[in-house]
């Protein structure tokens, strides 16, 4: 299949092929006998075959139309492996049943709204096992106080415990990316870091802080149009000066924020 086979630019694939790091993405993912995984873009099922070997289950979404048939011969021996033709921004996560560990090695032009979307969907998932360009990786743990920390670090630490694995050079992919990559596990916590009012709101409230980053929150906020009379008292309710910036906050700060915004 590897000979037959060349990587979409338009579906930004770039096929994991080394052994090495195949196999280190199976140890970090912690798979046992009784484990179900979701496998987001099996490509050419380098890493699918490894991973049928350690779960009770694989569940490969592939977008590629090519790659399907080719795919399903190449696991039609294997009970535990099903090939799905989906994409996996469409794709409805809520009808799983039980709970499962995604591995996937995502495109990098459409990682950030497939994270949002299996964020969505967290209760249906125990851990992400994700391969992202180095940068996104490194996003998604950042602490309050760097230019990496932002609305997506926000709303992935709310729920989940981030952890950079491991960093994989660009010679591990055919073809070979232009960016270094990196995989990161997500532990979906099994209650939110911070228990919020509305967590609808504190996202309204997280998106707007940061769609202006380089201005005060009391700018930044101004979109939300919540009442001068509840802004003046965010210090004195919250302990939150409104003259700082949207990346000096923690979690738990933006869930005060939220609270008392809300309320």
């Amino acid at each position: 299949m590897d000979n037959i086979i060349r990587a979409k630019k338009s579906l930004g694939q770039n096929f994991l092929k080394d052994p090495y790091y195949l196999k280190k993405i199976v140890d970090v993912a912690r798979l046992g006998p009784e484990d179900l995984v979701l496998e987001i873009g099996p490509g050419l099922g380098h890493l699918t075959r490894l991973l049928a070997l350690q779960a009770r289950k694989v569940l490969a979404l592939e977008i590629d139309e090519r790659l399907i048939p080719l795919l399903r011969q190449e696991f039609s021996m294997l009970h535990n492996v099903e090939i799905v033709h989906a994409d996996a921004n469409e794709y409805p996560y809520e009808i799983l049943l039980d709970r499962w560990k995604v591995v996937a090695n995502l495109p990098y032009n459409i990682a950030t709204p497939i994270i949002q979307r299996l964020i969505v969907c967290r209760h249906k998932f125990a851990t992400l096992t994700l391969m992202l360009q180095q940068e996104v990786a490194e996003r998604l743990a950042a602490l309050p106080g760097g230019r990496e920390y932002g609305y997506l670090s926000v709303l992935v630490q709310l729920y989940a415990e981030p952890n950079i694995d491991f960093i994989v050079p660009p010679g591990a992919f055919t073809p070979k990316p232009e960016v270094t990559s990196a995989v990161i596990t997500l532990k979906m916590r099994d209650h939110p870091a911070v228990k919020v009012l509305d967590e609808g709101f504190f996202v309204r409230v997280v998106k707007a802080a940061f769609s202006q980053r380089r201005k005060t929150l009391k700018n930044a906020l101004k979109q939300l149009d919540v009442p001068v009379e509840k802004m003046a008292i965010v210090l004195d309710k919250t302990g939150i000066d409104l003259r700082r910036r949207a990346e000096t906050l923690t979690v738990k700060e933006f869930g005060l924020l939220a609270d008392h915004l809300s309320s």
